[in-house]
């Protein structure tokens, strides 16, 4: 039975599509995927004794974006305080939380919270930087601005250009962070993980279970949460969300002496990132609507040429230098922020809050619907890293009634039928 979140909703709300039902605790879950989202959704759960059984559909985790030899982790900040740099700071801090508490548990990743420079290589980065000295809009302790001198101190490399420095960012070995996140899960004996079990269709039962029908056979969950990436996009129901397709290609470089002793990472139009294991990652390429994860010479000279057109003969590589490259795909939404909650009944959106479309004001009591006993945490595009670990707090909270650590604005924005509800508003139905 549905009921609500006291903590959020009040007799006297007036949108009541933002109203997330949640679920009678369940005693087990099923999740689809094997990525950093599906690992951070199984830490969690597995924390509040809820029994998980994860389906990835690799021979083994991690495999997607999450196998990168090096992922960045920093937010998305903006020169003015917005909803989306407000959602991706908090995200950051979030993160860096859990990471930390979970290597001192003892579950070793290979990283460095090294800090992380937007270095301000042309003209328009540089007025950026000047706004950014003028408003301040951010704490030092997130966001701090940095002339040449002071970038080359902090880089342990000479850099032509000063910058945004951002002190508590860093790197992490992506495959490592998944593989112990997954490791202090079953340690609760609470985690399964299905491995070669690919989903192909999900079917909803009468009973508002769920039949998965997939590659070995079909199989019954009671509630299912989706986490996969964009390479599970076309998977029915899932496919009503706006979820888009952004193929990325990394690079790995090997170091030499003009390079190794750099110590930050550095954000240009692409990233350059210090050595681990005797390798630097550069990249990334960005084809929208690609689902092709096969690395190409090609994309290893784009990024090659792309370091060397922002960042002029900071590194002499060439493409004998290439120890390896990597071909992956971002799961990306229209507005740039992820998805996260109960799966909208589309459908029920359109024809409930139909008035939206001539008064966008309109006042619903009623509550979203939602198809039920299946939830998604999906969309974090080229920011996992950042955002996972926030995204599985919130979706603990729809599956266990606790304190979500958002706002109800917050909420609605990462909500999964704010799109429908947008499209109702701007009368794209009619």
């Amino acid at each position: 039975m549905i009921k609500q979140q006291k903590n959020l909703n009040t007799p006297l709300e007036r949108k009541g599509y933002q109203i997330r039902p949640i679920i009678k605790q369940p005693e087990s879950v099923a999740i689809i995927g094997g990525g950093i989202a599906a690992a951070c959704v199984a830490y969690a759960l597995t924390q509040k004794n809820i029994k998980v059984t994860l389906y990835c559909k690799d021979k083994e985790i991690a495999q997607g974006a999450s196998s990168n030899h090096v992922g960045a982790l920093f937010p998305l900040i903006h020169q003015q305080v917005d909803d989306i740099s407000l959602f991706y700071q908090q995200a950051f801090w979030h993160a860096l939380k859990c990471y930390k508490d979970l290597h001192s548990k003892g579950f070793v990743f290979s990283h460095d919270w090294c800090g992380l420079l937007e270095i301000s290589y042309k003209t328009a980065l540089e007025k950026r930087q000047k706004i950014f000295e003028q408003t301040n809009p951010w704490s030092k302790e997130l966001i701090t601005s940095i002339n040449a001198e002071q970038a080359s101190l902090l880089a342990g490399i000479t850099l032509e250009h000063g910058g945004l420095f951002m002190p508590s960012a860093g790197w992490i070995a992506p495959g490592e962070l998944v593989q112990q996140l997954f490791n202090a899960a079953q340690q609760t004996q609470q985690l399964s993980i299905k491995n070669q079990v690919n989903i192909t269709a999900l079917n909803q039962q009468d009973d508002k279970s769920w039949q998965l029908t997939t590659s070995k056979g079909t199989i019954n969950e009671k509630v299912v949460i989706f986490c996969g990436g964009a390479e599970s996009i076309k998977l029915n129901i899932i496919d009503e969300l706006p979820l888009s397709s952004v193929r990325g290609q990394i690079t790995n470089m090997a170091t030499n002496e003009q390079i190794k002793n750099l110590s930050t990472v550095i954000c240009h139009k692409g990233y350059l990132t210090p050595a681990h294991q005797q390798q630097h990652c550069i990249g990334a390429t960005f084809e929208k609507d690609s689902f092709d994860i096969v690395a190409t010479d090609a994309g290893d000279q784009y990024n090659l040429t792309m370091l060397e057109k922002c960042l002029p003969k900071l590194v002499s590589w060439r493409e004998q230098d290439v120890t390896s490259s990597k071909a992956r795909l971002r799961c990306m939404t229209p507005d740039h922020l992820p998805v996260v909650g109960a799966m909208p009944d589309i459908a029920q959106h359109k024809s409930n809050y139909a008035h939206l479309a001539k008064d966008k004001n309109w006042r619903y009591q009623e509550p979203a619907p939602v198809i039920k006993n299946l939830y998604v945490l999906t969309g974090l595009g080229a920011r996992g890293l950042c955002t996972a670990p926030l995204l599985a707090d919130i979706l603990t909270a729809d599956l266990t009634g606790g304190e979500y650590p958002v706002g109800r604005h917050e909420l609605f924005n990462l909500s999964p039928n704010r799109f429908v509800i947008r499209d109702i508003i701007r009368r794209k139905y009619l």
